[in-house]
């Protein structure tokens, strides 16, 4: 149904993609933070996020809705730096509150929906 696939909503799932992207790469680059050949991965990923709200499909009608494309994001690239685990941290709990805050917009914006269709609170 249109109504659960709004732009909205589809904003908020790439965003909570992206994320879960971000911390999985910076989880990586935590539990390697002891290894001297390893190099960590990139973890900044506001780049791609902001690709993917960019991105729309071509219309064909002036009377269609803009659409999001799917978003892919290209793979994790390695730096030439070691792994401060103080950054790594830091990033991990900025991420976390970031996905946090993007799954509550979304958790209530689907409770919105549904006390608009029940007509009810739950």
């Amino acid at each position: 149904m249109k109504i659960f696939n709004t732009e909205k909503i589809q904003l908020f799932k790439k965003a909570l993609n992206v994320y879960d992207k971000q911390h999985k790469a910076i989880a990586q680059n935590v539990a390697h933070a002891h290894d001297n050949t390893y190099r960590p991965v990139k973890t900044d990923f506001s780049e791609q996020l902001q690709t993917a709200v960019a991105e729309k499909l071509k219309k064909t009608d002036p009377r269609h809705f803009n659409a999001r494309g799917p978003g892919e994001f290209p793979s994790l690239e390695k730096t030439r730096e070691r792994v401060d685990l103080n950054k790594e941290m830091g990033a991990l709990a900025e991420n976390q509150i970031r996905f946090d805050f993007v799954s509550r917009i979304l958790s209530r914006t689907y409770k919105s929906l549904n006390t608009s269709i029940t007509g009810r609170t739950t």
